[in-house]
């Protein structure tokens, strides 16, 4: 029988040590900053940062979709609006609470994703893209025209900020620690959904469709499963987006929007959770950035909406040829040399 050198194995062990102490760090050092973030960058970075946290519920489930499923979708804006207009309809036309009517709203996103991922069910690869970016603009189009109930282009106005009972999100504080509280829990769930035995078989489907349906694998429930999955979550955040926000309108949910939610999940990294939230953050601050200097690059401030499409456009086609797997990708890779101890050059 072949014995180990105990050398070999301590050399092993201690860089796994290392980087299980470096994770309980690090663990705390995010406590920390959650715990006093608003209270150390004020105001305006706070409310940046719950845009960011609402952002990252849509791209959690455009994650699941896109890299665990491997379905493209470019309606994410859609199932967004109609979550933040089924909120905003039933709190400012019919005075009904906000908590039901964001309930109401995911309910009424994840109807849409189903009807929608059921009439292309047969359609692959960018076929299907195509279907749902077609759904995107046709939901676009019915917010704006339908102005009777969703006020048209001028937007809807008086949506109330999210209460239960007699307890209400009256500051800047109290909503970032509501929205990361909501972001936190939808990551848990995200996460235990793709390391079970049906996240897995979401992955075999991914890598291998006609493998996948010779195992057994009804292939189509749970493309419809991971599909309406996202659009809850999109409707979540529309429903979160519009009671922050107080107004809404159709301009927001535009395929402009789509790409970005895109573009957030493909530099987080497709095939992890965390690259999600890692996203959301690198490209609203980006989007942050952009339109400070935009003024000072274009007399014609109006081009902005154009320089950001073309911005996210050459950057989502950079990723894609050269960091595929995003920056949670190259995270990871940096995790496997420092616990295998190995050096970087």
């Amino acid at each position: 029988m072949e014995k180990t050198n105990p050398i070999v194995k301590e050399k092993a062990v201690v860089p796994r040590l290392r980087l299980m102490k470096n994770q309980y760090v690090y663990l705390l050092a995010g406590l920390l900053i959650f715990g006093f973030f608003p209270h150390l960058f004020g105001p305006y970075l706070t409310s940046v940062f719950i845009i960011i946290g609402i952002y990252s519920i849509t791209t959690v489930g455009l994650t699941i979709l896109m890299g665990n499923a491997g379905l493209v979708s470019l309606a994410q804006a859609a199932f967004w609006g109609i979550g933040a207009y089924g909120t905003g309809i039933l709190t400012v036309k019919y005075e009904i609470p906000v908590l039901f009517s964001v309930v109401v709203g995911i309910i009424f996103s994840s109807i849409a994703g189903f009807i929608l991922i059921y009439v292309t069910r047969n359609l692959e690869g960018h076929y299907f893209t195509l279907a749902t970016l077609g759904f995107g603009i046709v939901i676009n189009i019915i917010l704006i025209e339908e102005s009777t109930l969703t006020g048209g282009s001028s937007g809807l106005l008086g949506i109330p900020g999210f209460s239960i009972g007699n307890f209400a999100l009256a500051s800047e504080s109290m909503w970032f620690y509501f929205i990361w509280t909501i972001v936190i829990l939808v990551v848990l769930l995200s996460r235990n959904l793709v390391k079970s035995g049906w996240g897995r078989n979401l992955r075999s489907m991914n890598s291998s469709l006609i493998a996948s349906q010779s195992m057994g694998i009804n292939t189509g429930k749970y493309k419809v499963k991971a599909f309406v999955i996202s659009a809850s979550f999109a409707g979540l955040s529309g429903g979160l987006y519009a009671s922050y926000m107080g107004f809404i309108s159709p301009a927001v949910f535009n395929f402009e929007m789509s790409i970005k939610f895109v573009v957030m999940a493909v530099i987080g990294g497709l095939l992890s959770i965390y690259g999600a939230l890692v996203g959301a953050i690198v490209i609203t601050l980006l989007v942050e950035v952009l339109r400070e200097f935009i003024p000072t690059l274009f007399s014609d401030t109006s081009a902005g909406g154009a320089v950001e499409v073309i911005f996210f456009g050459a950057l989502l086609m950079v990723m894609m040829v050269y960091l595929p797997n995003g920056i949670m990708g190259i995270i990871k890779q940096a995790k496997t040399k420092f616990s295998t101890g190995g050096r970087f050059s």
